[in-house]
């Protein structure tokens, strides 16, 4: 489902914080945990006191996640008599939010337990954005490369960056069938990653170019109707060496 911009963004960077440092996951978990009450609730409300109840954190997230954690989730309304409610414009996409929530959780989580980030820079950058990309969490993806993108000067990294983010977001376009706009972005995104070859910061380049190549071919059948859907399963995974590196 495509999320209005003001629920999608939100979500994101609860998501784009917690696998970017894991002990900044309180958030994520604390919504992940009201998403599950508010769907056995009538009215998708919960108490208050219902979110101090938590299961137990996972060992790498500081707990018990401290009422600030709250503050940091703005989708949530407060009601009058202490219980929690999605915000009313979003109120409606209760099940696909929570459908969401549980898929960041398990990127978020994923990662954490294997270490979480180990480099630096950019090479931090690209192992936080690839355990988001291999979740197929694309647009958060981009959220997550994004500022990374804006604090480089001129020249081949910032360039190779961009690309990788268009890539991204032409992935993220095809996810809701917008297969021209897809087509174009990823176009502009390969075109501008390939001087990363053969390795860009611990990223494998060779395979994951030529795959994505492979795929904006795949998206131009499906936009022709030459093939009845997209093949996700050919979409190639970010491969980083381990601890990334300089290019």
């Amino acid at each position: 489902m495509r999320f209005p911009k003001p629920l999608r963004d939100p979500l994101a960077h609860l998501v784009v914080s917690a696998v970017t440092d894991p002990a900044r996951a309180a958030p994520l978990w604390i919504f992940r945990h009201f998403c599950c009450l508010a769907l056995s609730s009538p009215d998708g409300s919960v108490p208050l006191r219902a979110l101090r109840v938590v299961a137990p954190c996972p060992p790498w997230l500081p707990c018990p996640p401290t009422g600030g954690a709250l503050d940091e989730i703005p989708l949530l309304a407060a009601l009058s008599d202490g219980r929690l409610a999605l915000a009313p414009p979003f109120a409606r996409y209760l099940p696909a939010i929570a459908e969401k929530v549980e898929a960041c959780w398990a990127a978020a989580e994923a990662f954490a337990e294997k270490g979480g980030p180990r480099g630096v820079g950019i090479a931090r950058a690209l192992e936080c954005g690839a355990a988001l990309y291999n979740a197929r969490l694309y647009f958060e993806t981009h959220e997550l490369l994004e500022p990374i993108w804006a604090e480089q000067s001129r020249g081949p990294d910032r360039t190779i960056l961009q690309g990788i983010i268009q890539a991204a977001v032409g992935l993220y376009h095809f996810q809701h069938e917008n297969w021209r706009g897809g087509i174009r972005v990823l176009g502009y995104g390969l075109s501008k990653a390939e001087a990363g070859r053969p390795a860009f910061h611990g990223l494998a380049m060779d395979a994951f170019l030529d795959g994505l190549a492979r795929c904006r071919l795949a998206a131009q059948a499906v936009l022709a109707g030459e093939r009845a859907g997209f093949p996700w399963e050919a979409v190639p995974p970010m491969r980083l060496a381990p601890g990334g590196g300089a290019p």
